[in-house]
């Protein structure tokens, strides 16, 4: 057995090995009066994640949602060779969509790395909407949103110039028997501090929902040599397995409006979908106004991800024991 055949069946014997995620809703800690309660600061410190259900208005929601649809039946063609035609109105045609082939992602230019705009299998990612002022105001700019990031993190945040934009994971074409094997569990690279995720749409158990591993933020931050800018140390690999091999995934489902806050080291994956809908998601980042490297240092140590709003400090302070010396963590 060559060493490349030896690392794919250690792969799959791992992958083979992970936990079934569980449907999980927001429990009921918020106070009425403040917007953040110390019940809600205590789940995110343990957990590593906070859902913060119908924070944003369900009309502004839904009225983004529509221009999303637009966008992408605009931009995003199906396959020449196949008769599939999406239509918002006819839910038929949401299962097993059939795109059009995607170019190579860029080697150089702005766009390097990846395209505006990506669709493979049940999976769309609409980059090029993350700098729309409308999308943007909806989440990290919205001042509900804003102010519950101010009070985990702090006040000192970076303006906000972009999102991720929008994610939608579709229905496939055959119910089939979950497995923790579906899974894609990870963690992203730049810079990660806290991230947040609104839902365009109601998100019902088995439809998609964003996956997390609550508690994994605890065993990734000291797998990093420093706090925010992705800098993995020898460590990283056997706590991914720790993580993986020991803690139960939660598949978050809220409704229409709701945000998710998450700490950037959190252990996360797309949810697995056996139902009817779309899940529809806007992705945001956030984090602490502090000098960063240009683009061109990033491609040098292929971090360049033009799609983040968060980018790698030019310094950043090494990891410690604890966690949160440069966080807010304030209920109120």
């Amino acid at each position: 057995m060559s060493a490349r055949e030896a690392r794919i069946r250690r792969m799959k014997a791992a992958r083979a090995r992970q936990k079934l995620s569980v449907p999980f809703s927001a429990p009921a800690l918020a106070e009425q009066g403040t917007r953040l309660s110390a019940a809600e600061v205590e789940f995110f410190s343990v957990n590593g994640f906070l859902i913060k259900e119908r924070l944003v208005d369900q009309s502004r929601t839904a009225a983004e949602l529509e221009r999303t649809w637009a966008h992408l039946l605009r931009h995003v063609p199906p396959h020449p060779d196949s008769e599939w035609r999406l239509d918002p109105n006819d839910r038929s045609t949401w299962k097993d969509p059939q795109w059009a082939p995607m170019a190579p992602h860029p080697q150089a230019g702005y766009y390097q790395g990846r395209q505006p705009r990506e669709a493979f299998g049940q999976v769309i990612k609409l980059h090029d909407l993350g700098w729309d002022d409308a999308i943007t105001d909806l989440l990290p700019r919205h001042p509900d949103v804003r102010a519950i990031a101010r009070a985990l993190l702090g006040d000192d945040l970076k303006e906000t110039e972009c999102t991720r934009g929008v994610y939608g994971v579709f229905p496939p074409a055959e119910k089939t028997e979950l497995t923790g094997e579906l899974l894609g569990p990870h963690t992203d690279q730049v810079c990660q501090q806290l991230n947040a995720c609104l839902y365009l749409d109601d998100v019902e158990p088995r439809n998609g929902g964003f996956t997390v591993y609550p508690g994994s933020h605890r065993i990734m931050f000291g797998a990093h040599e420093r706090e925010a800018n992705f800098s993995p140390t020898s460590e990283y690999g056997a706590r991914m397995r720790e993580v993986i091999d020991t803690i139960e995934p939660y598949e978050l489902c809220a409704p229409q409006g709701s945000v998710i806050f998450w700490h950037g080291r959190t252990v996360h994956s797309v949810g697995l979908h056996a139902g009817e809908d779309i899940r529809w998601a806007l992705f945001a980042d956030f984090a602490h106004d502090r000098p960063l490297l240009d683009p061109d240092a990033h491609r040098a140590i292929g971090q360049y991800e033009w799609f983040k709003d968060t980018k790698l400090f030019r310094e950043d302070y090494p990891v410690t024991d604890d966690m949160w010396r440069h966080w807010k963590l304030s209920a109120g």
